[in-house]
């Protein structure tokens, strides 16, 4: 569950809480303070009359008999004080003695009580009405003063629990942001690159999902610097060892000043020169952009048998083939042909680098609706599926027990053919799995106004 949806509800139940709890109170102290009310207003019965009189006839159908005894009994009150008028000033005085004598003519005494109700209801909502609850003197202040006084106090309580339960729920719900700025300071900081756990499918689920996938691209990145260090410093090392060995040799004698050993020198320096001029190949092709590129058309089974032919030593001594399966008709490309040639010796020099003695190399091209298809498909050792995502990444090197020679090179090929290919707008598909070959297939879009654009 998302977190604005969680911090709905929560608002939602705070305030059904809220309503609750006062409801309840409400209910509960009005109760009770009313009563004391009730007894206050019964106590005193502030206005009796003979309307108030009346008012218990209605309550029980009396006999005429009782009607008449009643009346008797409503002569007699109107001589036990001078006037109503002193009655009234005087109530506590003769208040007992009219309940009393409503009880002895038979009247219940709930129908007593509901008649004071009704009467002290009244009383009260014409205090209410005429604001006489302003004077906490009388039973109606009294009453409201209680009972605003306890729903003051009750809802103190409750803002106080709300702000300690919305502390600790705060707390728990933004305790993601405290691991993410933890890791963040770890990246910059160069600590380490850790995953961060976190199971939960909201707002932060996705932000930690974003910080995971950068460690884990980080930690990949730092592993293929790490590589290319070890990678480049055992090539360059290689070749200068053997070439100051061969020097001090033969400063000391020891190696013979042969054309031979000369060969040899030069081959380990040719060696260097290939190393850093093939990182300064692709920095260059890194620069290049497709306003730079010089597109002409290409007959692609004339380029490639011409270049076929360049490595038949190498293909033979490793006993490997190219096959190149014809098309009917000619196939042109609109190219830059000098970054084609590029892109097809890197195939080539990959291809009998990594797939391994005896192999076949299988490359098959197409037309279809105004797109130009080609494959290079080899029978080699493969790369596992997992390594697929990285292998176009510069310097990025797969177990070197892949490759079929002691030559690994620094893992630029694959990133300078993609290259190539993305500069003709064209797209590139890998498909490989260890020990099922390997597999690069190109397309692109054959359109001859590419060459007026440059």
């Amino acid at each position: 569950m998302k977190f604005s949806q969680k911090f709905l509800i929560y608002i939602f139940l705070v305030l059904i809480m809220t309503i609750g709890v006062n409801i309840f109170a409400l209910k509960y102290f009005a109760t009770e303070y009313f009563s004391e009310y009730l007894t206050s207003i019964k106590q005193e019965v502030p206005d009796i009359n003979f309307d108030l009189i009346s008012a218990f006839t209605k309550t029980k159908n009396l006999d005429d008999a009782t009607i008449e005894e009643y009346k008797k009994i409503l002569s007699d009150l109107s001589g036990i004080s001078a006037s109503l008028e002193h009655f009234s000033a005087n109530p506590r005085t003769y208040a007992p003695s009219v309940i009393d004598s409503l009880q002895k003519i038979g009247i219940p005494e709930n129908s007593i009580e509901q008649v004071l109700f009704v009467k002290a209801l009244d009383s009260f909502f014409s205090g209410i009405f005429n604001f006489s609850f302003l004077h906490n003197t009388t039973p109606e202040g009294q009453f409201l003063l209680k009972t605003i006084r306890a729903m003051f106090f009750i809802n103190i309580l409750v803002i106080v629990l709300v702000l300690i339960v919305s502390w600790l729920w705060i707390r728990l719900s933004f305790r993601p942001i405290q691991f993410i700025v933890e890791n963040l300071s770890d990246i910059i900081s160069r600590k380490g690159y850790r995953q961060i756990e976190y199971k939960k499918k909201d707002e932060f689920g996705a932000l930690i999902g974003t910080i995971n996938a950068l460690n884990k691209n980080l930690s990949h990145q730092q592993k293929i610097r790490s590589d290319l260090l070890s990678d480049l410093s055992h090539e360059i090392k290689t070749p200068i060892t053997a070439i100051k060995c061969y020097l001090e040799g033969m400063d000391d004698g020891i190696i013979e000043s042969t054309p031979k050993n000369y060969a040899l020198l030069h081959r380990e320096i040719n060696r260097l020169i290939e190393i850093t001029g093939s990182i300064m190949e692709y920095e260059k092709l890194e620069q290049t952009d497709i306003e730079t590129l010089k597109f002409t058309s290409v007959d692609f089974m004339k380029l490639i048998g011409h270049l076929q032919e360049e490595y038949i030593p190498l293909l033979t001594k490793q006993k490997q083939q190219i096959i190149i399966l014809k098309n009917k008709s000619p196939l042109v490309l609109h190219f830059d042909e000098s970054k084609f040639i590029q892109l097809l010796h890197n195939i080539f020099s990959n291809f009998i680098k990594y797939s391994g003695e005896g192999k076949v190399l299988t490359i098959k091209s197409s037309e279809r609706n105004g797109k130009i298809f080609i494959t290079f498909r080899d029978d080699g050792k493969g790369v596992p599926k997992k390594e697929i995502a990285f292998i176009r990444e510069k310097f990025y090197q797969v177990d070197k027990s892949r490759s079929a020679s002691n030559n690994h090179g620094i893992g630029i090929g694959l990133s300078i053919i993609e290259k190539i290919v993305s500069l003709h707008k064209g797209t590139l598909l890998i498909e490989s799995d260890t020990g099922k070959g390997f597999c690069l297939k190109m397309s692109f879009a054959n359109e001859p106004c590419i060459i007026s654009g440059v």
